[in-house]
């Protein structure tokens, strides 16, 4: 947790963080945060535990497929706080945590980038300047309690997730854009495929940016089926959905 042993001297990152990054854009952020509570009833959810120096963590948490896309995380008999992981190919991308200090109610919201802290606020005035290690070493700390709350939780999945996702071979076509990009192949028994990219793995991202240099290649697409709100199309809509490619030659 964020804010278990130790809770209040974490605090003291926080006036840093509000002062060195108060231009970063957080729009993605807020948009995944909408995306995954919107969606969260056609999620699977799972319950585990995990445990630190401090005592046993109990776990929730929202399952898109075979990738975890929220983590509501709370102490056991340390503290109050709870912890709320908003995750993007399986690391943390926003956590919200709420808890007492002094009788009184923080907030705290965190926005990562690639593994690192880039933005951070609170609720609490008093909280004071700290160095940037500090900064970066509590970044590693929520790293790495999201990675075994991650682990956590899948072992606990009912399985029916994780065979959602299917392969499909072929050979890739190109991007085709609109108001949302979509992935375009050739399956290998002639059935022309397009699949939405919404949240691409980094093996996706890649040919995103020079799509034309990987047309024409063989490739296995990981995909699966998911309800996810399509404002365009008036609300929820069942769609096909890539999350990984693998490149099988030339």
């Amino acid at each position: 947790m964020i804010r278990m042993l130790p809770l209040f001297p974490v605090v003291l990152l926080l006036a840093f963080s509000c002062v060195a990054d108060a231009d970063v854009d957080t729009a993605h952020h807020k948009a995944v945060y909408a995306q995954v509570n919107d969606n969260g009833d056609s999620f699977q959810k799972v319950t585990a535990s995990a445990s630190d120096e401090s005592g046993r963590i109990s776990l929730t948490g929202w399952l898109d497929g075979v990738e975890v896309r929220k983590i509501v995380a709370k102490p056991g008999c340390m503290g109050k706080g709870i912890d709320e992981y908003y995750l993007e190919n399986g690391k943390p991308l926003f956590v919200f945590s709420t808890y007492e200090k002094t009788g009184k109610k923080v907030e705290e919201r965190i926005y990562f980038d690639e593994g690192r802290i880039v933005k951070w606020l609170t609720t609490d005035k008093a909280a004071p300047v700290i160095h940037g290690e500090d900064f970066e070493s509590q970044a590693g700390y929520l790293n790495a309690h999201c990675t075994d709350f991650v682990d956590a939780l899948k072992s606990k999945g009912t399985g029916t997730a994780a065979k959602e996702a299917q392969s499909v071979d072929g050979v890739f076509l190109g991007i085709e854009q609109g108001d949302y990009a979509h992935w375009n192949m050739r399956a290998t028994d002639g059935r022309e495929i397009s699949l939405f990219i919404l949240r691409p793995g980094n093996s996706v991202s890649k040919v995103l940016d020079n799509p034309e240099a990987f047309a024409g290649r063989k490739c296995r697409v990981a995909w699966k089926q998911s309800t996810e709100n399509i404002p365009e199309a008036g609300g929820n809509l069942q769609v096909e959905q890539i999350l990984d490619v693998e490149w099988t030659g030339r």
